[in-house]
């Protein structure tokens, strides 16, 4: 009963639901990408592919790090990657160029997913994170496409909608192979949802994977002396709606100490870019927008409303604040500061990152804030103290080094998962429980 109905559902929204999607595209990116994706109408594969999803940006750092991975260990593994967002599509197409195909997701109604799985033809389908869509994950695991979640976590919120509508989203993650958990928290909660325990690991956050990007680094340091004009300068990174007034309002704080301090202000989404504006102006504080290839004023602000220089401003960078994290959003990426060399400060909400955040508290590697004056104090301590900034990014990076251990095992779990690839695509394996804990293979 509970597929039918969210089948017609989906049915009944996807004319609604495609140009909605193109419409956002459109406004995050300036135009509209690719639509006839979201109708599964992706190019046919020539062979059997390993099939990688990240929703938005903020999954998008785990699977360049491991579509890398990856490739390192077999150039030739057949390797295509799904986004849902827009500007996770351009960013991972720039980023990528043209070494691996990037597509968006099919909208969640059955006969474009089965013609996308159709086109895509995945032997294996790994989930960053969480974004479960249950005709999705049914229709692939029932052709027996083994199926994993990595990095997983569900938010209290999400949570409390998965258990409401248990009956629609319990059949899809019964049928997951594996769950790669963050902390033990989210691992008890894909259990509490039906999945099998000996499937689920616990494997930290994944993002803390400390490779540093050695073009970042690079450009970095030439945005340093070109665009920062040598001066102090801390970066605003993943800047949600309800943080710009408190940003600014710090950096107006950090002038009367340093005058020539420059902030980088760098929006989640860059639509939010004309509130920004709008938010400096209120302030009288001067802006220039990276677009424009503007350089900021000592003392202003630089808008980076662009996709993709996050990394290497903040290796331009003396501190960093991340975002999310001073409204009830739950916190973005460290990661992208810390392993730029570049010490982080975060909000009190910060559940999507939790345990990485609680480690490094725990190593004195990261400090909290919670409003303007908390974050013009702290900002201004690692402005004018080069000593500290650096004995933080050393903890930081030890801290970061501990996660590559979980890496080198789930590379061996999809190893072991594709020394049977090719093989039949078709009925739904019978799963043994625990089995893939076991190290066995089809």
């Amino acid at each position: 009963m509970w597929e039918g109905l969210y089948e017609f559902c989906m049915t009944a929204l996807s004319p609604f639901a495609v140009g909605w999607l193109g419409h956002k595209s459109r406004r995050q990116t300036g135009r509209s990408l690719a639509w006839t994706e979201r109708l599964g109408l992706i190019p046919p594969q020539s062979g059997p592919t390993f099939w990688i999803h990240a929703s938005s940006l903020g999954e998008l750092q785990v699977a360049l790090n491991l579509v890398r991975s990856l490739h390192e260990r077999d150039p030739d593994l057949p390797v295509v990657l799904t986004t849902f967002t827009a500007t996770a599509r351009e960013q991972a197409q720039k980023v990528l160029a043209s070494s691996i195909p990037v597509f968006f997701l099919p909208w969640d109604r059955r006969a474009w997913v089965d013609r996308f799985l159709d086109r895509l033809r995945p032997a294996i389908g790994v989930i960053i994170e969480t974004e479960i869509w249950p005709t999705l994950v049914r229709r692939a695991s029932r052709r027996g496409i083994r199926m994993a979640i990595v990095n997983g976590r569900i938010s209290d919120r999400s949570h409390q909608r998965y258990e409401r509508l248990l009956p629609l989203f319990g059949p899809a993650l019964r049928g997951l192979d594996q769950v790669w958990a963050q902390d033990e928290v989210h691992g008890r909660r894909f259990v509490t949802l039906g999945v099998d325990p000996a499937r689920v690991s616990v494997c930290g956050n994944l993002k803390f994977r400390g490779r540093p990007s050695a073009e970042a680094a690079e450009k970095g340091l030439a945005l340093r002396h070109e665009t920062l004009g040598g001066h102090p300068a801390w970066i605003a990174g993943s800047v949600r709606e309800g943080e710009e007034r408190t940003i600014l309002a710090a950096h107006r704080a950090v002038r009367v100490r340093l005058p020539q301090a420059i902030v980088v202000v760098a929006p989640r989404h860059p639509d939010r870019a004309e509130a920004i504006r709008a938010e400096s102006e209120s302030w009288k504080l001067p802006l220039a927008r990276r677009s424009l290839d503007q350089v900021p004023e000592p003392g202003g602000v630089l808008l980076l409303d662009t996709l993709g220089e996050l990394p290497a401003f903040y290796a331009a960078g003396d501190a960093a604040f991340i975002g999310g994290s001073l409204v009830p959003l739950g916190g973005h990426n460290l990661l992208e500061a810390i392993e730029q060399g570049c010490p982080v400060l975060m909000g009190p909400h910060y559940g999507n990152v939790r345990e990485a955040v609680e480690r490094l508290v725990g190593a004195q590697a990261l400090t909290l804030v919670r409003d303007a004056d908390d974050l013009a104090r702290e900002v201004l301590i690692l402005l004018t103290n080069p000593v500290e900034r650096a004995d933080r990014v050393e903890r930081a990076l030890r801290v970061v080094a501990d996660g590559e251990n979980h890496w080198t095992a789930l590379l061996t779990l999809f190893e072991a998962w594709w020394r049977g690839v090719p093989r039949p695509i078709t009925a739904r394996r019978e799963r043994e429980p625990g089995r893939l804990n076991e190290g066995e293979s089809d």
